[in-house]
């Protein structure tokens, strides 16, 4: 399945040729729907954020608050992730954002779940799910020297 983005009007052209909009989808429905690899990739770069500010705090390069300013990133990064086409996936992805609640940007709160039991025992869950469905998650460590 392709995901188009865009402004409403706007359309864009699938893999077979036909043009998606959102202008094409049912009315009130506004929710994008990606295939595995793309929700596995997306929760990739949410676990590099979480783990090179990890690296970042560990090795002393960067104070707690920036970690924590990272950390708020990743639940914004984790809200806008697609659900996937495979239910399976899609219910870990609710359930790890249900660990995690998405932090305003700006906003003064702490993030809430990262590093938690219950965020690594989901995670864990979507790994596999991801890993079945040959689109495996993988960090890339780019902090440090």
């Amino acid at each position: 399945m392709t995901v188009c983005a865009g402004l409403a009007l706007s359309g864009c052209e699938t893999p077979d040729g036909a043009e998606a909009s959102a202008a094409s989808q049912p009315p009130g429905r506004d929710v994008v729907v990606a295939d595995d690899a793309t929700v596995c990739s997306a929760l990739s770069d949410v676990m590099t954020i979480v783990d090179n500010a990890d690296l970042g705090l560990a090795e002393g390069r960067m104070a707690e608050p920036e970690r924590e300013g990272w950390y708020q990133l990743a639940t914004r990064v984790l809200a806008r992730i697609p659900a996937s086409d495979d239910a399976v996936l899609s219910q870990g992805l609710a359930d790890l954002r249900a660990t995690t609640p998405p932090v305003a940007a700006g906003a003064k709160g702490p993030s809430e779940g990262i590093g938690s039991p219950a965020w690594h025992d989901t995670l864990a869950s979507v790994a596999e799910t991801c890993a079945a469905a040959d689109a495996e998650l993988a960090v890339q460590s780019f902090t440090g020297g």
